[in-house]
């Protein structure tokens, strides 16, 4: 059996500081040159996929609807797919319920799951290879898997399951499904917010087969899953390199599957509160760093190290002295040494050399002070697992220096929650491999080159003190072979006026920004958190952008003139199976 997806259509801080900041001025227009001085335009519009009939240039989107939920969204975004193969799409929506509507707005299905809300981006698909599709949602602890049936939502036999575990029940925020063992079959991959140690039951990242069991490959350790675990044995992470391994919180859908070694089967990266970036194989066990890391630890001198078993800091030469020549000072934030967090800092995966090899790319920002504090986010491009391992969880040639933001939006609370810096990696311009379009939550959306070099950035701010990006998506919306930058904006819940849709050309250039139309006030923030879906849900060979809010439901505009030819990332995460990458 295939496994299905149907989805149509220091004092120290890095030298490549750049400097955007918030409150920089703007303009509200629908369109024109880049609001305030902090924007810089670079390279070509040159086509780099199939060119469809193209018209001119884009137009400008058209409000078509507003899709009213009476609920608060967060960052969980829209999906468009035909769910029961007639030809058809569906639009499903998910907030603190699971919505269906059809091509019109008009309601389908609802399901409540346990009232909590659906923070992370949901699965769309076949998980068994039955031809029936499936909706997987993280609500609260649990994560439920839903059947398209009859026209309706069913619970899949198994589901939900429960990540509740040494007397927490954490909230699911990270969710991701792949084909991890090659059996045709989708394998579910869940991160929570747990803070307890494995050594008193604790666990941060889950792994569901589509029954609902925890997956257990052929032939590996057992269990495989939960992890991280208290066990000993060959298979177990409390004694593994000696040190034992552990993990604390996965706060924004910090997780992504992609190929970073030579055998056939995916892995699993995640990213963890406690400064940590971890590379699992299907079975559970990390995967060891390159052997030029070693520990520096008195107690384990010199023992190899997984790829989660140390600290990464931002200066390349504090790691070559911690944990290659084990010498100098321990490096301290509070002592000038800037060091790297991965609160809320999805991997993506990308091959910036052209070699066939992915590279895992992540947004971490930058700690310094005790108690610390985040002087900016960075960009990182990590090497996989490939040929003897001795480039594992090393820094890209020409990436040993991080490019890094300005300072962040400062917000005071909780509320509006910090931006999410999922970094899209496609071809947006002609010559060389792949870009990185990320925002770095200073107010600029940004794109580097392979090479990592500033492309171009773009401050969406509007004059706004307090404003964040979703994740950008990447499509052609005028046929031209040219892929265009789509994003949204959102900010403090009183400014109303907080939430736009921001479109740029693939140099960086403005080509529209919209703002929301009939805004709501909800008091967790103002505007669009998640990343917009761009799909053709009608049918008539145009596309639809699809925009969910905290505060008015979902807002559906239609670009006229674009087409189905060059869809490069155009849904959270990149895809359905919401992996890092396209599926």
């Amino acid at each position: 059996m295939r496994a299905i997806v149907r989805a149509v259509s220091c004092m120290f801080v890095a030298v490549l500081t750049l400097a955007c900041g918030s409150g920089g001025g703007g303009s509200s227009s629908s369109t024109g040159g880049s609001p305030g001085g902090a924007s810089i335009t670079g390279g070509n519009t040159d086509p780099v996929c199939t060119v469809g009939t193209s018209t001119g240039p884009v137009q400008k989107p058209q409000f078509v609807q507003n899709i009213p939920s009476g609920q608060t969204g967060w960052f969980a975004s829209p999906v468009v797919a035909d769910l029961d193969h007639s030809g058809h799409n569906k639009l499903i929506a998910g907030y603190y319920s699971l919505f269906v509507y059809d091509a019109y707005g008009n309601r389908l299905a609802k399901a409540d799951g346990n009232g909590s809300r659906i923070y992370a981006p949901f699965v769309v698909a076949d998980l068994d290879g039955s031809g029936v599709m499936d909706i997987v949602c993280g609500q609260g602890s649990q994560v439920y898997a839903y059947q398209w049936l009859n026209g309706g939502l069913k619970l899949k036999a198994g589901w939900p399951v429960d990540t509740s575990c040494a007397g927490q029940s954490p909230e699911v925020r990270g969710l991701a499904a792949a084909d991890l063992d090659g059996t045709g079959k989708l394998e579910v991959v869940a991160t929570t917010t747990q803070t307890q140690s494995a050594s008193v039951g604790g666990a941060q990242v889950f792994v569901y087969s589509p029954n609902g069991q925890i997956y257990q490959p052929a032939g590996g350790y057992a269990p495989a899953w939960p992890r991280y675990n208290d066990r000993t044995d060959a298979g177990g992470d409390a004694s593994r390199n000696g040190a034992g391994e552990d993990g604390y919180g996965c706060y924004g859908l910090n997780v992504g599957i992609g190929h970073i070694d030579d055998d056939p089967n995916p892995e699993i990266i995640v990213t963890y509160d406690n400064h940590a970036i971890q590379a699992f194989k299907n079975d559970g066990v990390a995967i060891n760093a390159s052997s030029w890391f070693s520990n520096p630890d008195s107690t384990y001198l010199g023992d190899p190290m997984t790829w989660g078993q140390f600290i990464r800091w931002d200066d390349p030469t504090v790691e070559l002295d911690h944990y290659h020549l084990h010498t100098g000072a321990w490096p301290n934030p509070g002592t000038g040494q800037a060091w790297l967090q991965w609160t809320a800092s999805p991997p993506s995966f990308g091959d910036l050399l052209g070699d066939g090899h992915k590279e895992v790319i992540c947004a971490p920002n930058v700690e310094l002070g005790i108690p610390y504090v985040t002087q900016a986010y960075a960009v990182m491009a990590l090497q996989g697992d490939f040929g003897d391992g001795s480039r594992s969880a090393m820094r890209l040639p020409g990436w040993e220096t991080l490019p890094t933001g300005g300072t962040p939006v400062n917000v005071s609370g909780w509320y509006p929650p910090m931006g999410v810096p999922a970094p899209a990696v496609a071809k947006i311009q002609s010559g060389g491999n792949p870009e990185i379009i990320v925002s770095l939550n200073d107010g600029c959306m940004y794109a580097f080159t392979s090479t990592a070099a500033l492309l171009w950035k773009y401050n969406y701010t509007n004059g706004k003190a307090i404003m964040f990006a979703s994740e950008p998506m990447i499509a052609d919306l005028n046929q031209s072979g040219s892929p265009a930058i789509i994003f949204t904006t959102y900010g403090a819940p009183d400014v109303t006026d907080s939430g736009h849709l921001i479109i740029l050309a693939a140099n960086g250039a403005l080509l529209y920004d919209l703002p929301l139309p009939n805004p709501g006030h909800d008091g967790n923030g103002n505007g669009a958190p998640a990343a917009p879906t761009v799909a053709d849900l009608d049918g008539d060979g145009q596309l639809e952008i699809f925009v969910q809010t905290f505060d008015h439901g979902m807002d559906e505009f239609k670009v006229p003139g674009s087409g189905c030819n060059c869809l490069l990332w155009n849904n959270a995460r990149g895809g359905l199976l919401r992996q890092g990458q396209p599926d």
